[in-house]
């Protein structure tokens, strides 16, 4: 059963409005007359979609479960929830800055949502010293590099760059980046530091991706209106610190 199902079947309105304080089964069959035998069947569906929290009490040696309605604000049918989850799903590693210049949502106001949305693991965090980036449930942890570096101006376009032509000199990166000597040389140490490229060595050294059909793999899966967005509106010479 679906999540709209449930706004219209009235067993589950039923349930879901006499749980508005944490109550066990047998009190919702005196609030609600609904057999127990439904009773017990909605609370599971309930349940499986994160519209029910579960706890329990001892009472005279015997465990007794109660059923709470989750509030509804934070649910994902919720439309603000919907739309913030629909970002992410669509920009994977977003900052918390980015979510909110796209939604315009006040700063209270977006905070709450994603921490409940956090809370209720509907997406992953990942904190740094500086910014959050946001996840969706299904990028494997092993692609959160890539994809935060994807949001670094001057590291995008190095990685872009490599993905494109195989190998690049810092006399390359410099032209593709237009970014002053430091930064490219903050941004290369990053990138090999967290081994997505590798340094070359040699009478004129060059860098690789360390993986380089891993990296593409993960490209592909980015538009390129998505990746056209990917820029940071922070100098790249503090972004690592």
């Amino acid at each position: 059963m679906e999540t709209d199902d449930f706004l219209r079947d009235r067993y589950a309105k039923l349930i879901l409005k006499s749980t508005s304080t944490p109550k066990p089964a047998s009190d919702i069959f005196k609030d609600t007359g609904i057999p127990l035998g439904t009773i017990y069947r909605r609370l599971d569906l309930l349940k499986d979609a994160g519209l029910l929290r579960v706890a329990g009490y001892i009472e005279n040696g015997v465990k007794v479960k109660t059923y709470h309605n989750k509030p509804r604000k934070y649910h994902v049918s919720n439309p603000r929830i919907s739309r913030i989850l629909g970002i992410i799903q669509d920009n994977p590693a977003i900052s918390y800055r980015g979510i909110q210049k796209i939604t315009g949502y006040p700063f209270g106001t977006l905070s709450n949502s994603l921490s409940n949305l956090e809370k209720d693991s509907k997406i992953i965090v990942k904190r740094s010293t500086r910014r959050t980036h946001h996840f969706p449930l299904h990028i494997p942890s092993i692609e959160y590099p890539v994809l935060i570096n994807l949001r670094r101006e001057t590291a995008k376009k190095i990685i872009i760059f490599l993905a494109e032509n195989q190998k690049g000199t810092y006399s390359d990166f410099r032209k593709c980046t237009n970014k002053a000597p430091s930064t490219i040389s903050i941004t290369l140490t990053n990138l090999v530091d967290e081994r997505i490229i590798k340094r070359i060595s040699g009478f004129y050294p060059y860098f690789v991706l360390e993986e380089p059909q891993f990296v593409q793999n993960i490209l592909s899966k980015i538009s390129p209106s998505n990746t056209d967005k990917m820029k940071d509106r922070f100098a790249d010479t503090f972004s690592y610190f």
